[in-house]
């Protein structure tokens, strides 16, 4: 939304419309700030819902592939398990645009290590995740097709920083945060809308080229992630 003179709200019809993608046994109130102020910086972010509790990690992917398909977005925003069933997602689909992951877990969680198999309920995306990671040749990459930056937390005791390296990203920052208090971050928000809306594809119409995005780095004060 957009903020007339007078100090009301009007719909803006330019805003580029952005997916968000909660990760495991998240509720939506969690993601109000993080949606809030990416509106404010006129980008249509809509918080896409569905019950990870119970539910095997490829029906997620398949919702979330779906969604897209319906609604396609110009861009998506990625949240911890989230972000896996929504790079799966891209790999079954026709979708591309640019991508922020926070927090992705690409490798096994230490957490999920000992959750035992007979607790599908409601555990059944993460046992699902855990048995992926570790089977041999499986490993998760980013989308040729979509720009895609990473945010991890210094202090995530859920996803650790050894678990967030995904081949094929573009960028990478890793902030003081934990799992959930980078949802609450204005800097990560301003991270996630410059990736958003630098991306070439968005001013296609307005040019016939542009510079490309610059092969993988870290920018902007972030440690590198090992």
């Amino acid at each position: 939304m957009a903020t007339s003179r007078n100090g009301t709200e009007v719909e803006d019809l330019n805003m580029l419309s952005v997916r968000v993608v909660h990760g495991f046994a998240v509720t939506g109130f969690v993601f109000t700030p993080l949606t809030t102020r990416l509106q404010r910086q006129s980008l249509d972010a809509k918080l896409f819902r569905y019950p990870s509790v119970g539910f095997s990690l490829n029906e997620i992917i398949d919702r979330v592939a779906k969604n897209l398909i319906d609604d396609p977005p110009g861009g998506i925003i990625a949240h911890s398990l989230g972000c896996v069933a929504t790079l799966e997602a891209i790999h079954r689909i026709s979708w591309a645009g640019p991508i922020v992951l926070l927090a992705p877990p690409i490798k096994t969680l230490p957490l999920t290590r000992f959750i035992p198999r007979l607790m599908r309920w409601p555990f059944a995306p993460l046992i699902d995740h855990r048995e992926w990671t570790s089977a041999d040749g499986q490993s998760l990459s980013a989308p040729p097709q979509c720009p895609t930056m990473t945010i991890v937390g210094r202090v995530d005791m859920i996803v650790p920083r050894s678990c967030t390296h995904l081949n094929g990203t573009h960028q990478s920052h890793t902030l003081w945060h934990s799992h959930n208090s980078m949802l609450l971050s204005s800097a990560v928000v301003n991270l996630c809308v410059q990736w958003i809306k630098s991306d070439p594809r968005l001013h296609a119409s307005k040019r016939s080229s542009g510079p490309q995005r610059p092969p993988f780095k870290h920018v902007g004060g972030s440690e590198s992630v090992s």
